[in-house]
This record gives C-alpha cells, structure tokens and sequence, in this order.
C-alpha cells in the first residue's frame, strides 16, 4: 500500500513539474511585458447602412529595438487593413499599407489624413472592442478601441 502512495506521489509531481516547465518554456503570442503601447484607440462607429469604417490609435515601441506592425484582426470584422493616405498627381489617395516600421522608443499615429485602419463587414456591439495589432516579431498586443461617432448626432 506505502509503495502504491508512494508512486501516485511521484507520478503526481513528476505531471505537475512537467506541466509547469512546458508552461514556462511556450512562448507568449501577447504582450504583457509594457514593451508596446497603445493609446488613443477609436473605431469610428459605421454610417447607418454601411458596414465599413475606420480605426485610428497611437503605437508607442519602449523596447530597444526597431517593430513591424503587420497586420491587426478582430472578430468585429472579416477583414481589417492598414492604409495610408499618399499625394499622387495633385490628389490624396488612400492605398494599402503593408507593414509600418516603429523604431525603439519612437511612437507611430494610425489617425484621420495619415495611416489609418479600414474595417470591413463590421458588427460593433458596445462601447468598445479588442482589437489584436499584429507583430513581425510573432508578437500580439490585445488593445480596447473606444467605438465614437463620425458625426455628433445628438441635438440641443
């Protein structure tokens, strides 16, 4: 009976340090280490009829090296991309945005007239929703966006 404890013992603690050491080694998807910032997060909330919209927030990089925003995504639309707004022939013209570069300790704007997010297919439910910016490091930063009126539609 002693050896029977004994070994359900061992067999416990040998799952628990198993488990505790795969934990420790995955590595994090999301950012919870302060490296990366975000402010000023607000989702216009879409015309009424119209299901596309945009984004805007502030990127702020406190790590010692150089990040690459990639991409962001949310359950809110089925698809978000990154523009900017370019002067071509005398005229602003928004075109896709690959990727933006955020140098170590430099802080980029996502903000109307400049690099922007355009949401497709939305659906915002609340006063805000988690939006997840993408990292070419493989790095994740959840981020709330506050949802604000295009237009103040309240009358005095």
């Amino acid at each position: 009976m002693f050896l029977i404890k004994y070994h359900a013992v061992c067999f416990s603690a040998l799952v628990a340090a198993l488990l505790l050491g795969a934990t420790g080694c995955a590595p994090s998807d999301s950012d919870s280490s302060g490296l990366y910032q975000v402010s000023n997060a607000t989702i216009r909330t879409p015309i009424p009829g119209r299901a596309v919209t945009a984004g805007y927030f502030n990127f702020k990089n406190n790590s010692d090296e150089s990040v690459t925003i990639v991409g962001v995504s949310s359950d809110i639309a089925s698809r978000i991309e990154m523009h900017t707004i370019k002067n071509i022939g005398e005229q602003m013209r928004m075109r896709p945005l690959p990727e933006a570069i955020v140098d170590a300790g430099a802080e980029v704007a996502f903000a109307s007239g400049g690099h922007h997010l355009m949401l497709f297919d939305t659906q915002l439910v609340g006063s805000s929703s988690i939006l997840n910016i993408e990292l070419a490091n493989g790095v994740i930063v959840e981020a709330p966006f506050q949802h604000t009126q295009l237009i103040d539609t309240d009358e005095e």
